[in-house]
């Protein structure tokens, strides 16, 4: 074939402060067997040795080009590159990573052979700091189904058609981490994912990569994020990989976030509640909820506390009212205390009042301010909610399996 009629490759390099590593990025690069190739990085306006490095190249190879400017971050140097590639195919290679001999004339020869796939990703190794296989990177057939479960494509092993990234947009620029896995689902709903199982990239792993510091905090957070804007809500792999980092946190924390991520479907929410911006609540302590018809509130769970003193030794009660009629009492021992009120399952919205049989008096004697006690917990929970919360109080340790046992995500497609 007439190399003249191959179709040019743009990669793309976002670039920050990796002068250690992007000149064996480059180099696997400029090293390819395929000859229409352009190299663009984007710099973020680097202050180690970085800009002299890319200075050099671009120097000495026609297929080299950068930019050094501050930035809004990878998603915005990536699409930055994207507005000045001039190739059909696009790579996304960071500054850390390097590609395998031989990537880009495979990935090409995949995407011309099937002219249907939107993109294509190949195997790729995990690499130690020098860069050194460590272990393969367990990477599968993509589609927007098993992209719900997982994500199982190694991103610099992946090309992707310039026209398809334009298709959906580009990248997520609110996204510093994920914004990967969120491309790929966009790409997913539109266009085939192809596969060819080869090795085609390394991805290193060394002490200042995000993918090290931050998977546990910032990449969870935005691979649930993700989700539960694509597909309504995650996978159980993600929530075996949630609880795997976060397991010993206790049960508020993790309830907390898997509600703000539908983990349990859509969550029941407080629409109004009369408690302070200090988190105490008056004698008479107001909350309203509504909640999804196809996960509705079944129980409000709150935790408690009231000062300590003599009269906390003596038992207390809170008597409630619910939609006007209902009524009851909780009794409250000691200082701290957590307790649920039942809520009818046949409504999705309710007026609670809870009236406390105690009161205190707080502030100056010229504002004085009458509450009950401090709740810094007040959450309406649907019943698959409140069996994770005592499911978790029961044995902790076992909550991945409990997970595993009870929970059936049905995604949205």
């Amino acid at each position: 074939m007439d190399t003249q009629s191959l179709p040019l490759v743009s990669v793309i390099t976002p670039s920050y402060n990796h002068g250690k590593y992007i000149q064996e990025t480059i180099e696997s690069v400029l090293k390819q067997d395929y000859p229409h190739v352009e190299h663009i990085v984007i710099d973020g306006g680097s202050t180690d040795n970085t800009f002299a490095i890319l200075s050099q190249y671009n120097q000495l190879s026609e297929k080299f080009t950068f930019v050094s400017e501050p930035d809004r971050g990878q998603s915005h140097a990536i699409n930055k590159g994207l507005s000045v590639a001039r190739g059909e195919i696009i790579g996304w290679l960071n500054s850390d990573d390097t590609y395998m001999p031989g990537a880009i004339r495979r990935a090409v020869q995949a995407l011309m052979a099937n002219p249907h796939w939107g993109m294509v990703h190949g195997n790729g190794y995990v690499a130690n700091e020098r860069n050194l296989p460590v272990r393969p990177f367990p990477v599968k057939p993509q589609d927007r189904l098993k992209l719900f479960e997982r994500c199982n494509i190694l991103q610099p092993a992946a090309f992707v058609r310039k026209q398809v990234l334009y298709d959906v947009g580009g990248l997520d620029e609110t996204l510093s981490f994920c914004m990967d896995y969120d491309l790929w689902i966009r790409i997913a709903k539109r266009h085939r994912i192809g596969y060819v199982p080869e090795f085609w990239a390394k991805a290193r792993y060394h002490s200042a990569s995000k993918s090290v510091t931050q998977w546990p905090t910032v990449g969870l957070q935005e691979v649930f994020r993700t989700s539960a804007k694509h597909y309504g809500t995650v996978s159980n792999d993600w929530v075996m990989e949630y609880l795997y980092f976060h397991h010993n946190k206790g049960v508020f924390p993790l309830l907390n976030f898997f509600r703000a991520h539908a983990v349990f479907g859509n969550a029941p929410r407080i629409t109004a509640m009369n408690r302070h911006p200090d988190m105490w609540v008056p004698p008479n302590f107001h909350v309203s909820i509504q909640s999804d018809p196809q996960s509705p509130a079944h129980t409000l769970l709150i935790r408690g506390a009231r000062p300590a003193g003599p009269s906390a030794s003596q038992s207390a009660f809170l008597h409630y009212v619910i939609n006007g009629s209902m009524t009851g009492t909780i009794a409250v021992n000691g200082t701290s205390f957590t307790v649920e009120f039942p809520l009818p399952p046949d409504r999705t919205n309710h007026e609670l009042d809870i009236f406390a049989s105690w009161n205190i008096k707080l502030g100056s004697p010229a504002q004085p301010r009458v509450v009950s006690f401090l709740a810094d917990q007040v959450l309406p929970l649907s019943y698959q909610e409140l069996q994770f919360y005592r499911a978790y109080l029961t044995n902790p340790a076992g909550i991945a399996q409990w997970i595993r046992d009870h929970r059936r995500p049905v995604p949205r497609l």
